[in-house]
């Protein structure tokens, strides 16, 4: 009997996305320049390797630029993904099956990718034809596994607030009249990268007191037409092979932070008036439970998203026990016991907090993100917080890389996991604009073949 591959020197020694390579089966790459070293070396280690473990490399070729195009799998580890002679020519699953597999850490063919590229921000930058291209027509263009809506809506209704709204010259005034005096925010609006506070509504004490209206005695009614509307789009996703998705949020304390109050006030705020902070707080938590209780029961999508933006550079650690957490539990169980996926959206710095994420009930983290603009790695969630899939993996500066540095990336990352389930390779945020069609197809091809 051979010795196993990974207890040669010359295995240890190899770069590690070589290494991923080798023990993770039967892998096809036509051409990946950069991830490996230069042809002879690769050869010399993949020869030693593969006699090492009793196995002549008598199916496997390394071409000129240094890429595998075949090797026999050594033993090793196979994570959650089958490998097959020629699996890039032949894929076995649609992406619904493949992501909804993923989740659940079952067998896949290859790992699911997908680009947040059908939104006004990438495609308003680009050139036609994928500026007006629709969201199936350009995520399939580009090779992505596909995502799609599929949300029955609700309304609701305040006795005690009117809002009244007033738009001028590419900005938003919105007036919310309550019983304390009127509320004022203003944004402005961009037609490509969407809408961002310009006045946030609570500057004061007294303006904190009169949020209170705003979330006492709100209804929830059901969208005439909605929910048939959504399941007819169920009905056709699943037919099409897409997974779909309807989502909430976020939760009271980032609302405060990002459309109520402001980073800096609602943390004044919360240190100057917690009576009041805390009473407002619980008066969202429990009109988001109670429309939670109208909207779970029309939902058919595969997924929920809880659209939470979580980051530790806008709450400490300390915040997120006291409020996020608690509230994420509640309303992912919820989620859960409608049999359906709860989705956190937390796209910012989650590392202090994997463990705390963990134990909360939705099965999937998502917009999971990369050092610099995030501080996790793959290996760290697998690691930290192995209860949940991973959604992302990248993020908005590495898509500034060339694609070898984007691929060469993501598998150094991959090869430093533990295993290798629960993971769909996203842009994490969105595409930035700059990143072009080409490239993002191109990368999106190569991911596809880890």
């Amino acid at each position: 009997m051979g010795v196993s591959p990974m207890q040669t020197p010359a295995f240890r020694a190899m770069p590690r996305a070589l290494r991923y390579f080798l023990t993770r089966g039967n892998v096809r790459v036509q051409s990946l320049p950069g991830h490996v070293h230069p042809a002879d070396r690769s050869r010399a280690w993949a020869n030693e390797i593969m006699l090492a473990a009793g196995q002549p490399l008598a199916s496997g070729r390394i071409c000129s630029g240094g890429a595998i195009i075949a090797i026999g799998r050594p033993p090793g580890p196979l994570g959650c993904r089958r490998r097959r002679g020629d699996r890039m020519t032949s894929e076995t699953m649609t992406s619904r099956q493949r992501i909804l597999a993923s989740i659940r850490g079952d067998e896949v063919d290859r790992f699911p990718v997908w680009l947040k590229m059908d939104n006004g921000t990438w495609q308003g930058s680009q050139p036609e034809p994928y500026r007006s291209m629709g969201s199936r027509e350009l995520l399939t263009a580009c090779g992505c596994d596909l995502i799609d809506w599929a949300c029955a809506n609700t309304k609701s209704h305040n006795p005690h607030t009117e809002m009244r709204e007033q738009r001028r010259n590419g900005s938003v005034t919105q007036t919310i009249d309550t019983p304390d005096g009127p509320l004022v925010k203003e944004y402005g609006v961009d037609p490509v990268s969407g809408w961002h506070p310009t006045k946030y509504m609570v500057e004061t004490a007294e303006d904190l007191a009169a949020v209170r209206w705003m979330f006492k005695d709100t209804s929830f009614t059901v969208e005439d037409g909605s929910p048939e509307a959504a399941r007819q789009k169920q009905q056709q996703c699943e037919t099409d092979g897409a997974l779909t998705c309807t989502g909430l949020g976020p939760s009271p304390l980032m609302n405060l932070i990002e459309d109520i109050c402001g980073p800096e006030n609602a943390n004044y705020l919360a240190f100057d008036e917690p009576e009041l902070f805390d009473e407002v707080v619980q008066l969202m938590h429990a009109e988001f439970l109670r429309h939670l209780d109208v909207f779970l029961p029309i939902q058919v999508a595969d997924t929920c998203w809880l659209t939470e933006n979580t980051s530790t550079t806008l709450i400490s650690p300390g915040q997120f026990a006291k409020y996020c957490g608690p509230h994420l539990r509640d309303y992912g169980q919820r989620i859960v016991d409608h049999d359906i996926i709860a989705v956190h959206h937390m796209c910012g710095t989650l590392n202090v907090l994997l463990e705390e994420i963990d134990a909360l009930p939705a099965q999937v983290n998502e917009a999971y993100t990369t050092s610099p603009l995030g501080d996790v790695s793959l290996a760290d969630g697998r690691r930290r917080m192995p209860s949940k899939a991973l959604w992302g993996g990248t993020n908005a500066t590495l898509w500034l890389e060339p694609v070898e540095t984007i691929v060469r990336t993501v598998a150094d990352d991959l090869a430093d996991c533990p295993d290798t389930r629960k993971i769909f390779l996203t842009s994490a945020g969105v595409l930035p604009p700059p990143v072009s069609f080409d490239k993002a197809r191109d990368t999106v091809e190569q991911l596809k073949r880890l």
